[in-house]
């Protein structure tokens, strides 16, 4: 989409009804952090994911929808498979990410999502190793404000904003309490 095309849809009926499927989508995968089990948590983000990947299809980005889409997948698949299948169906989201990359990635910013998603999954691999499982998902973070931004998702602006920053003041917490 060229930023003429972005820009006309600022006014647009178009561009509001898209910014509102992004915070249906966002506020329910926000809401998902308060469900008890970890399962249930999973599994509310795959549905949420369906919704921002048509936020995003309705920006006009075909990578971050491919992404949000799969995402929804992997999240169903570690919400109902053994840890020990997760793993492999980690491994299998990486491969499908980086061969769709080789067929939807039109620039920077393609690949900036591409990463971010790549961070968040390899965070999975982590969960038990606190360091590198928030420093992964704090360089998820950070790939995915840049996309946000680019595209003009609001809703993704304010959503990972607040993640990034509950995140760093995670960080910041943890070294502090283990330093004294």
């Amino acid at each position: 989409m060229e930023l003429s095309e972005i820009l006309q849809n600022l006014g647009g009926a178009h561009f509001l009804l898209v910014q509102a499927i992004g915070f249906v989508g966002f506020a329910i995968f926000a809401a998902s952090f308060q469900l008890l089990k970890p399962r249930h948590t999973i599994l509310t983000q795959s549905f949420s994911n369906l919704w921002i990947g048509a936020h995003f299809w309705g920006l006009g980005y075909g990578m971050p929808t491919f992404i949000a889409f799969a995402a929804s997948v992997r999240d169903l698949g570690s919400g109902v498979l053994s840890q020990r299948v997760q793993r492999l169906f980690l491994i299998a989201y990486m491969c499908v990410l980086y061969v769709a990359a080789i067929f939807l990635v039109q620039g920077w910013v393609d690949w900036c999502a591409v990463l971010g998603a790549s961070l968040n999954t390899a965070a999975q691999f982590f969960r038990e190793r606190f360091y590198i499982y928030r420093c992964c998902l704090l360089g998820h973070q950070c790939f995915w404000l840049v996309v946000y931004t680019v595209i003009l998702s609001i809703p993704g602006l304010i959503f990972m904003s607040g993640i990034l920053i509950s995140n760093v003041i995670g960080i910041g917490r943890y070294l502090c309490k283990n330093r004294a």
